[in-house]
């Protein structure tokens, strides 16, 4: 199945990627500074993340949520061995360049593309808008919230024509975050969430048994920490970031 990095969603995200590792900061910018910002960020990413480098980073607007307005930086690498050997002139431009706009950086947190509870049929760069579900699984909860994940994923196959990328954290995180971005062109996606879903939940249905859904959403809803859960709306923004690449898985 071709996946395509774009994203998160996202992340989601507007990239999509199998086996990938990311690295993922978000920076709140100086409301003064944003043109500056985004302007040094945009030459830098120009300058230092082209396909030829290999060192692909994506870049989103928070416009809905407690962060709305940040930016998020996302990093993409086969592993994070490749992450840790990116050269050092690209952070030395953002340390010069950047880091005086930035008022505060929200740490780095790295996550790893769960491939069996994702699915992406769009265009590379087609995907505009994210709506990003940040997920809190209880450490005895990762069974019930991965099965429901698997079969929506499968569900949403069988529909077709949607863009659903998950993303489980591994370093400098939460434990147990998941972050699940369902990814449109824009904001008519979520408009439309009404008419896609119960599509998927009738062929979750068809694959799994008529009250499978009902069953694995209650256990998956019952997988989860009472807090640390909310969702946010994340818009890419192209100039800000690498080129969009199909991968194949």
């Amino acid at each position: 199945m071709k996946k395509t990095i774009l994203l998160l969603c996202l992340v989601a995200f507007t990239f999509n990627a199998a086996g990938q590792q990311i690295w993922m900061s978000a920076y709140k910018v100086d409301p003064s500074n944003t043109k500056q910002a985004r302007e040094a960020i945009a030459e830098k990413t120009k300058t230092f993340n082209t396909l030829e480098s290999g060192r692909l980073i994506y870049t989103y607007e928070i416009v809905a949520g407690e962060r709305a307005n940040y930016l998020v930086r996302v990093g993409f690498g086969e592993s994070l061995a490749q992450l840790d050997s990116w050269d050092n002139a690209g952070y030395d431009y953002w340390i010069e360049n950047v880091s005086p706009l930035i008022l505060n950086v929200g740490g780095t947190e790295y996550m790893q593309y769960a491939t069996n509870a994702s699915f992406d049929d769009a265009v590379a760069g087609s995907n505009r808008i994210s709506k990003v579900l940040h997920y809190n699984v209880k450490r005895n909860g990762g069974p019930d919230f991965w099965q429901f994940r698997r079969r929506v994923a499968q569900a949403a196959e069988k529909v077709g024509n949607i863009s659903l990328n998950v993303w489980s954290g591994s370093l400098g995180g939460p434990n147990g975050h998941v972050i699940v971005g369902y990814g449109s062109k824009d904001m008519s996606g979520i408009d439309n969430e009404n008419e896609t879903w119960p599509k998927v939940i009738e062929a979750y249905k068809e694959l799994f048994g008529e009250e499978s859904f009902k069953t694995d959403q209650k256990a998956f809803n019952e997988s989860l920490n009472a807090w640390g859960n909310y969702s946010e709306i994340w818009r890419w923004l192209p100039e800000l970031s690498s080129p969009p690449v199909p991968i194949q898985e």
